[in-house]
């Protein structure tokens, strides 16, 4: 029924009831005043026909009030949930209107009841599509209220974890994970703010332990729903297998391939060396090619091995005083043939005061000159120029090689240093290269304890810096490397 329904439905209500009522109660009382102005009554007549119309009275009462039953009948009909239940009332009098303001009242609430049921449909339908999306991430997710006891706990953190969303439902989160950073326990306190993210281990039930990458986020604006805290748990566990297995499988191809590779360069290095006067230029520039080549791929292959050990923590290095100057002079004169091949000038800068020993590994520190000069002459365009410098302070030696090359776009020197990582310059499309160079050079400058970097504008050329440490009386670089010169563990050294 609409508003003007409604409206015309109040104007009209009735007064009929009240009539009837008075008519009722005035006939029964007026009944034997009226007969008897017509017959003279006795007294016990009198008292006869007051009692028959009191009684008729009662009688009429009873049938004017007939209404009433059905009402009360049909108002326990609708609480007992028969909503569609409405009153037919005919009565002409107040009833017809009670009437039918029950059945607008029943209308409405029908009407807001089926509302609410929709709206309950839609919202459980709406919430097993969202359960069905937190269910289908691979990642753990966890609600936490503002006292940090859980609301949500989707499959993926049932795996983590190890426990059944009704287990934990409602129990603090200490109940249920740990989560550890070495040895430190990382508290909800802590974690349970904005941006937090870091590599944990997390321990579940009965122990279980894995290692995971712990992000969270603060929600601050849901009070009403008393949520506070929502941790995204992603598993490192898989990935570290699959990168085992990379490691494995890269570190077994690499020895498979590593043995026949030095024969081949070995018999090619003899053949050279005793057939230069011997065979056509053609055919000796051909084997030089060759050679070249095979050098090439014996570098790669080693890279391969390099970043295998590094990945399993076990590259070695074997610090010890060093002459400096002689290994970096040779290393630098040994590319000079290559970068020749370029038309690029390859000078070394010469110091004018005598350098002091440096504690470094000599086989280590070739190969990471080796890298940042072939670098320099795989980027560096024809005509160009190379220098290496050192310079002396008071606690080490930096080293230098500048070049004149193309250059490093200022968003990927971030990223230079990472494994496998390859500038995408369109300067620098033509060269090739696997990326593995400068993260192995890296690794062994810090393991040498020393510090390396770069600097480089696009279009202007690159310096690339590595320091190493110098012998001094300090025994601390000494003693954590475990040198096995007696002097040196004394630290006693005087050069």
């Amino acid at each position: 029924m609409d508003q003007a329904a409604q409206g015309s439905l109040i104007k009209k209500t009735k007064k009929t009831l009240r009539l009837k009522v008075a008519l009722i109660i005035a006939l029964a009382v007026t009944s034997p005043y009226i007969l008897g102005l017509f017959i003279p009554l006795t007294a016990l007549v009198y008292i006869l026909v007051a009692a028959a119309s009191a009684i008729l009275a009662i009688i009429l009462l009873l049938w004017v009030l007939r209404p009433l039953d059905l009402f009360i009948k049909s108002t326990r009909v609708f609480s007992d949930g028969n909503l569609n239940h409405r009153i037919n009332l005919q009565s002409g009098d107040e009833f017809e209107d009670v009437g039918d303001s029950f059945n607008l009242m029943a209308e409405k609430l029908s009407a807001a009841i089926q509302k609410l049921e929709n709206d309950e449909a839609i919202a459980v339908s709406e919430k097993n599509k969202f359960d069905e999306i937190l269910s289908s991430i691979i990642d753990g997710i966890i609600a936490l209220d503002f006292n940090k006891n859980i609301m949500f706990l989707n499959k993926a953190s049932e795996e983590l974890t190890g426990f059944r969303e009704s287990d934990v439902l409602g129990k603090s989160v200490d109940q249920a994970i740990h989560l550890f950073s070495e040895q430190e326990e990382i508290l909800p306190k802590t974690y349970c703010q904005e941006s937090f993210n870091q590599t944990a281990r997390l321990v579940g039930k009965n122990g279980k332990q894995t290692k995971v990458s712990l992000t969270t986020t603060q929600v601050g604006s849901a009070v009403q729903t008393n949520l506070n805290c929502i941790l995204i748990i992603h598993d490192l566990s898989r990935e570290e297998e699959l990168e085992q297995m990379k490691l494995d499988f890269v570190s077994m191809a690499s020895h498979e391939l590593k043995t026949p590779l030095t024969s081949i360069v070995g018999y090619l290095s003899v053949f050279l060396d005793e057939n230069k006067g011997k065979i056509p230029a053609e055919s000796l520039n051909l084997l030089n090619k060759a050679f070249v080549a095979a050098k090439q791929l014996q570098t790669l292959i080693q890279n391969l091995l390099n970043v295998n050990k590094i990945e399993k923590e076990q590259l070695s290095v074997s610090p010890q005083p060093t002459d400096y100057l002689p290994i970096l002079t040779k290393t630098v004169e040994d590319l000079k043939s290559q970068a020749t091949q370029k038309n690029i000038v390859l000078n070394m800068l010469l110091p004018t005061e005598t350098l002091p020993k440096v504690i470094t590994d000599p086989i280590r520190i070739n190969e990471v000159i080796t890298n940042l000069v072939s670098n320099a002459i795989n980027y560096t365009n024809p005509n160009g120029k190379i220098e290496v410098s050192v310079k002396v302070s008071p606690n080490d030696i930096t080293t230098t090689i500048s070049d004149n090359g193309v250059g490093i776009p200022q968003e990927a020197i971030p990223h230079l240093f990472s494994k496998f990582f390859r500038v995408s310059n369109k300067l620098q499309q033509a060269s090739k290269g696997t990326g593995l160079g400068l993260y192995i050079s890296k690794s062994i400058v810090e393991k040498l304890h020393g510090k390396i970097w770069v600097e480089s504008e696009p279009g202007k050329g690159s310096r690339f810096s590595f320091t190493l440490p110098i012998v001094t009386l300090s025994t601390a670089v000494s003693e954590s490397n475990k040198f096995v010169s007696g002097a040196i563990q004394s630290g006693t050294l005087n050069y």
